[in-house]
């Protein structure tokens, strides 16, 4: 009887062949891992407005919240803050905020409004309502927000210092420094004459031995005009003959406290 040899390269051929095949079907398939759940983080949302609710202890927030991409924003909501009997006696506090997963620069590229409701405990009747460090007042069928200078009740008086304050700060002076760089000369009502010197600013505002430099004092003239005082010029002599040249209207008689 002849035996019959297999060549031992096919013997080796044949046992990897069949090894590939037992890994292929039996190795175990990777699990694939789940997609991390993005992190929603809290923040303020821009109010754009406030009108009233239904009743009076109720109040509608309009605010604009990012949008366009995935993950913008949800969730529009108020965050009441605790306050003390005395706190509440005068102004509401409550934080306006959105939650959002979207950080990526660009990434919500678009806004969107919402209006968000709020109950208050108690109606608002006179109190501010301050939303997110940012005061609103009730005017008559609306809200409007709280001058930075001249709070939730403009001062009847168009001489009083927040008035003042509030057109020397359009001027570019530090608020830090705003009563020290003016001083006001005549002031009626309807004009107001004021000496800026803004070498005042070289010193800090809580300084006592500071001297500022000497420098060039610039006198100014102020209209009324019903939303502030309006400036209308700067001189170079700082004499009444000037500013009346400049604006006829002028009264001779705020002349008399110029120096």
């Amino acid at each position: 009887m002849t035996r019959k040899f297999v060549a031992p390269a096919l013997i080796v051929l044949t046992v990897l062949v069949i090894g590939a095949l037992v890994y292929t079907f039996t190795r175990a398939t990777p699990k694939t891992s789940p997609a991390a759940a993005p992190d929603w983080i809290t923040t303020a949302a821009p109010v754009d407005g406030v009108r009233p609710g239904a009743d009076p202890a109720s109040v509608v927030i309009h605010v604009s919240l990012p949008a366009g991409g995935a993950g913008c924003s949800r969730s529009p909501r108020v965050e009441p803050l605790s306050e003390t009997p005395d706190e509440l006696a005068t102004a509401v506090n409550v934080n306006v905020v959105f939650d959002s997963a979207n950080q990526a620069y660009g990434g919500c590229p678009t806004k969107q409004p919402a209006e968000v409701p709020f109950t208050l405990a108690a109606p608002l009747g006179d109190r501010a309502l301050v939303l997110n460090t940012e005061a609103w007042h009730r005017t008559g069928t609306t809200f409007a927000r709280c001058d930075k200078f001249l709070g939730c009740t403009p001062p009847p008086d168009h001489c009083a210092g927040q008035w003042v304050d509030r057109a020397v700060f359009d001027l570019d002076v530090p608020v830090k420094h705003l009563n020290g760089v003016r001083t006001v000369l005549a002031c009626d009502g309807s004009w107001l004459v004021l000496d800026l010197d803004r070498h005042v600013g070289d010193c800090p505002a809580e300084g006592t031995s500071c001297v500022p430099g000497a420098g060039p004092i610039q006198r100014i003239v102020y209209s009324w005009d019903p939303r502030g005082w309006k400036l209308e010029t700067g001189t170079k002599t700082g004499t009444c003959d000037e500013i009346r040249a400049a604006l006829p209207k002028f009264p001779a008689a705020l002349c008399a406290k110029l120096p």
